[in-house]
């Protein structure tokens, strides 16, 4: 995954960023359980989002208990620990997507490069397969998604029809977290406009790398002189990408790690936003501060 779904830690409370941390370690722990111990080296707050919200929406119990962190035994760690399956399926999210993106590397990059992804890829076979068998379904959705999402990048094609799979795929892993079909709906709306945002926010970031490489990149047709301008067109997309987000996610009935929730949803997504596009470029023309670059937020509405 791409590890722009995270929380705004400075709005969170200290029990809710302790509560936070148990679900990632916890997710850590069950990877290397479930698919093996390298498939840790997979885990992303993407996927840790997904298991708080599989957890959340399939009313899962949970509980968080004091142990050693698996990777630096010396450093104690408070781990959550679910009775369903929530960190089994975000696992196998996390192990069959690290597979097929190796096998695209190999097909799309150069010597040394597919080099190390052929060796890493036989490295993960066998965690592959133990996710495949475990949610078989996930592993033939992943597979579609990427040839379709190859065929669009060699169309050239802009960025509604560039982000298509990546949005048509959390769409369809958001609808498999809820048997109801009223709420399957309403996740399967959040999961598009949620993954729409995950791809065109990946473009925005990595825009001037394609540009300097020549890789496809939805947003070159939009380049200019300035580059402020530019991201501040990518910055409207995606501010309008979340305006079609929120009042679905709004929808959902969530059982537990709501306000985490909500603080990835209303604070988090604006500040990735702000750092990836603004705060990050050397140019001091794309630092603005002061200017309201989210108006479709008011924390004020959000956290009372």
């Amino acid at each position: 995954m791409f590890g722009y779904l995270r929380p705004e830690i400075s709005e969170l409370k200290v029990r809710e960023y302790e509560l936070y941390k148990s679900v990632y370690c916890g997710l850590c722990k069950s990877m290397g359980k479930d698919y093996g111990i390298l498939t840790r080296l997979t885990l992303s707050y993407d996927c840790t989002l997904l298991a708080m919200f599989a957890i959340s929406l399939k009313g899962e119990c949970s509980h968080v208990k004091d142990g050693r962190c698996v990777v630096n035994p010396l450093k104690k760690c408070r781990f959550c620990s679910s009775e369903g399956d929530g960190f089994r399926f975000a696992g196998a999210v996390s192990v069959i997507m690290t597979y097929y993106k190796l096998s695209d590397t190999i097909s799309d990059s150069g010597l040394i490069k597919r080099g190390a992804a052929r060796l890493l890829k036989g490295l993960f076979r066998r965690s592959y397969k133990r996710a495949e068998k475990a949610f078989p379904d996930i592993a033939v959705s992943v597979k579609e998604m990427l040839g379709r999402q190859q065929q669009a990048e060699n169309n050239e094609s802009g960025i509604d029809s560039a982000s298509e799979p990546t949005a048509a795929l959390l769409s369809e892993l958001c609808r498999s977290l809820s048997q109801d079909e009223m709420q399957k709906r309403i996740l399967g709306t959040f999961g598009y406009y949620l993954g729409r945002w995950i791809y065109i926010m990946d473009a925005a970031d990595d825009l001037e790398k394609d540009m300097k490489h020549n890789s496809f990149n939805p947003f070159r047709k939009h380049i200019s002189d300035d580059i402020s301008q530019t991201m501040s067109y990518c910055n409207e997309v995606l501010n309008m990408t979340v305006a079609q987000l929120v009042p679905a996610y709004d929808l959902l009935e969530l059982d537990s790690y709501k306000e985490i929730l909500d603080n990835v949803m209303y604070f988090g997504l604006s500040f990735q936003q702000k750092h990836c596009l603004f705060d990050k470029k050397k140019s001091k023309k794309c630092r603005n501060k002061e200017k309201d670059l989210f108006a479709y937020l008011s924390k004020g509405d959000k956290r009372s």
